[in-house]
């Protein structure tokens, strides 16, 4: 089985929404982020894949790590996907427009997010997190 390592972001807006995006022709919702290139670091990827996706600077942020989570990908077949996990508290809440490889992005709320079909690294690993508030 293939695996691939990607730094994703918990984006946590000031009313304690949860931002995820969804790629074209997915149907699941999955935290903004993506692979790690050779040679970067998982913050130096973070970084790089919000400002690709989001058009959002977080290099002078606070990102604090969540994690690693292993699970199976959903949009690609035979692989495995091991997450790094940042979360980043937002003081404001942000109107992202999709960018690159986005084609939806959803702020949700956590008496909705049943609502949507979500990958399983945020469904197994920054769900059950951010309903806890333990963080």
């Amino acid at each position: 089985m293939y695996k691939i390592v990607i730094c994703s972001a918990m984006m946590i807006g000031p009313d304690g929404d949860l931002l995820m995006v969804r790629k074209k022709g997915s149907k699941y919702f999955q935290l903004p982020g993506g692979k790690i290139a050779t040679g970067e670091s998982d913050v130096e990827a973070l970084i790089r894949e919000l400002g690709e996706e989001l058009q959002f600077d977080a290099s002078g942020m606070v990102l604090q790590f969540m994690g690693l989570h292993s699970t199976k990908a959903v949009n690609e077949v035979d692989t495995l996907v091991e997450g790094h996990i940042y979360l980043i508290k937002l003081e404001a809440k942000f109107s992202f427009v999709p960018q690159a490889e986005l084609e939806e992005l959803q702020w949700i709320k956590k008496d909705n997010w049943q609502n949507y079909q979500l990958a399983h690294l945020a469904e197994e690993f920054v769900v059950p997190k951010w309903l806890s508030g333990d963080f």
